[in-house]
């Protein structure tokens, strides 16, 4: 969309009518006011159309799908565990723990030299951490093999093909039977794991020094219900079906983004020397020359993190490059937008703020496809244009803990590993490219497999720094 934007120099939105393809008509909205018009100032309900695509991953309760109240007191009910004292104060150290098996990870492809798919290592990482900062569980997803990890990845397998154009990709009889079933073994896990940690509260055990996100929840939930008790065991408990469908929106979203950005910026940290070498600088300034040392500093003085302004800028021009995902929303008679003096009705429209669109705009962000963290340092980006979390009453929830994660991530490996394209090497073994050569010039172009992921997995070639 964003190609078709600038090729035509279209304005600040535009109609898209995808039939046959479609039924949708699309109304894109490629303006930074505007976005705020329908995701800010007002806010339109999701579209039906995203359950098609991820309801059979993330389940019916999801506050990805819902809208209204429900959607309210789902919020209401998570909101505490994702807040950033909660998960600075209390969890820091469980990211960090998992970043350490990472970095082990890495020094094992750096000793053998092997090609490695960048992106299946961060989703084993991101798994895992939502995992422990959710649940409390170990999921193993970088070590091994588990039942939910397993399940969770063969239920996406059998997503529809987004980001085909042949009507008869998606035709498949055995599709819907194998999203069914993964879906049951998901469920069925959840549902163990979360009768097996209530029960235990319930019964009386030591209650945990630290808090994990499921723990926060059920005490909002009680809260709510004026401290009514939950029976976690009943087949048909509200809370226990909501706790499991927004688990699995969890790991949907650190398994389809987090991981998709923390490849990003290793991946363009090592195209650009100068912006890495500021980096390491940065982390030598906060936590000390002995990179080894990072673990143990971070997980002592977590607020340390808060230090890292040009980390944090990096972060933020990747998201800007290769935003993972965007919002798609429900028209409204009540809810137009409007342009100078002139207001569109956008009902029966299928409303899309592609964020890819806007933050490619060069009247936004001036040289738009390069890699210029220092445009988050100066604050000249402009009101509602950065906004890769969305914005509004339906931001995402996790993203305090999804940047986080990715400056402890930053902290434990950008001084100790260096990242090398492996694309050509990719190549050479496969016979031949997959795709487009390139897009705006880049190998590792996004493509949509549930989200923007990066093409081909990322190959690269990990290599110890000097």
């Amino acid at each position: 969309m964003s190609h078709i934007h600038r090729f035509y120099n279209l304005g600040p939105f535009f109609v898209f009518d995808t039939w046959p393809l479609s039924r949708d008509k699309l109304m894109v909205i490629a303006d930074p006011d505007l976005a705020a018009q329908v995701a800010q100032t007002q806010s339109l309900d999701k579209h039906p159309v995203l359950a098609k695509s991820v309801q059979h991953i993330v389940g019916t309760n999801s506050m990805l799908l819902t809208s209204g109240d429900a959607w309210k007191r789902m919020r209401a009910i998570f909101n505490p565990g994702f807040s950033s004292s909660h998960l600075m104060d209390v969890l820091a150290s469980v990211i960090v723990d998992e970043g350490v098996i990472f970095c082990r990870r890495l020094s094992g492809f750096a000793e053998t030299g092997e090609l490695v798919y960048l992106e299946e290592v961060a989703t084993g990482l991101t798994v895992d951490v939502i995992g422990r900062v959710v649940l409390d569980m170990e999921l193993h997803a970088q070590t091994g093999e588990n039942e939910l990890v397993s399940a969770f990845r063969g239920s996406a397998s059998w997503t529809n093909a987004g980001s085909s154009i042949n009507p008869f990709t998606n035709i498949n009889p055995v599709r819907p039977v194998m999203k069914w079933w993964y879906a049951r073994k998901m469920n069925r896990f959840l549902e163990k794991a979360l009768i097996e940690r209530f029960t235990s509260r319930k019964e009386g055990a030591p209650a945990r020094k630290r808090k994990h996100i499921i723990d926060l929840a059920l005490e909002e939930h009680i809260k709510e219900d004026a401290g009514e008790p939950v029976d976690i065991r009943a087949a048909n408990s509200q809370f226990k079906w909501m706790a499991i469908d927004n688990i699995k929106t969890f790991i949907f979203a650190g398994h389809d983004t987090t991981s998709s950005t923390i490849c990003y910026i290793f991946y363009l940290l090592n195209q650009h020397p100068a912006c890495l070498a500021e980096v390491r600088k940065e982390h030598n300034d906060v936590f000390g020359v002995e990179a080894e040392m990072a673990a143990e500093r971070i997980t002592k003085s977590p607020h340390l993190l808060n230090k890292l302004h040009y980390s944090t800028a990096v972060i933020k021009e990747v998201l800007r490059l290769y935003p993972a995902a965007s919002t798609i929303r429900l028209g409204d008679a009540n809810i137009p937008i409007t342009v100078g003096s002139t207001r569109y009705s956008t009902e029966s429209f299928l409303v899309w703020i592609p964020n890819h669109t806007i933050s490619r705009r060069a009247d936004i962000y001036p040289n738009p496809d390069a890699f210029q963290p220092e445009r988050f340092l100066t604050g000249n980006v402009p009101k509602d244009a950065w906004r890769p979390f969305e914005k509004g009453p339906r931001n995402c929830i996790g993203q305090e803990l999804a940047m986080l994660e990715m400056k402890i991530i930053m902290v434990l490996a950008a001084r100790r590993f260096c990242f090398l394209s492996g694309y050509a090497e990719r190549d050479r073994l496969v016979g031949k490219k997959s795709g487009w050569g390139t897009v705006y010039g880049e190998r590792a172009y996004q493509t949509l497999i549930a989200s923007a992921k990066p093409r081909d997995g990322m190959p690269v070639f990990v290599k110890r720094a000097e």
